[in-house]
């Protein structure tokens, strides 16, 4: 039998989940939309902007929290990205990302980005396997990696709603699967649009 004091826990109960859950909701509805065109490149970081040949990678990101103050700006958001390296694999990368941002008083803000995530590599040619003394071909269905990016970055406004941004990333890959070094180096250079999703 139920008694009024277990409905009233039980409403109370259900009040608490629902005022949970919209806070929640709020929270993890998007507030941007990123969209770039990045080259990258397997090595360390350097001076030269554009290492060739290109490797097209594409980016697709959102802020989900994001506060603003007069010149700073910090974000948490999400990204994915896709891309392909003609000699080795293309690969699909999940991340979670912080952005601390400067705005000067003329438009212009610089971004420091840190991001850690998920990666899955899918070898672009053949994979064989040595099976009873003969190298035989095998199915390959990716090779999961944990990822670690910091960035830098400027973001330009064109109107209220629109800004251009240009990134370098730098990433670190592991496990790798080399016997000398356990991850493996790239860097990302491009640019992009960034869309407020509430102007």
């Amino acid at each position: 039998m139920i008694t009024a004091k277990t409905k009233t826990i039980s409403k109370l109960l259900t009040a608490c989940l629902a005022l949970y859950f919209s806070t929640t909701h709020a929270q993890l509805t998007p507030k941007t939309l990123r969209v770039g065109f990045l080259n990258e490149s397997m090595g360390l970081p350097s001076g030269k902007l554009t290492k060739l040949p290109i490797h097209p990678t594409v980016n697709i990101g959102t802020d989900f929290r994001v506060r603003s103050g007069k010149h700073w700006q910090r974000a948490l958001g999400a990204d994915f990205y896709y891309y392909y390296q003609q000699s080795s694999e293309h690969a699909l990368m999940l991340d979670a990302s912080y952005r601390l941002g400067y705005k000067f008083n003329f438009g212009l803000q610089t971004n420091l980005t840190a991001a850690l995530g998920y990666k899955h590599a899918i070898l672009t040619g053949d994979k064989y396997k040595l099976i009873d003394g003969e190298y035989q071909k095998v199915a390959h269905w990716g090779k999961s990696q944990f990822t670690t990016k910091v960035g830098f970055g400027l973001e330009y406004p064109i109107s209220k709603k629109y800004s251009i941004t240009t990134d370098y990333k730098a990433m670190v890959v592991a496990p790798f699967g080399d016997r000398i070094l356990p991850f493996s180096l790239h860097t990302f250079l491009g640019v992009g649009l960034k869309i407020n999703l509430h102007n």
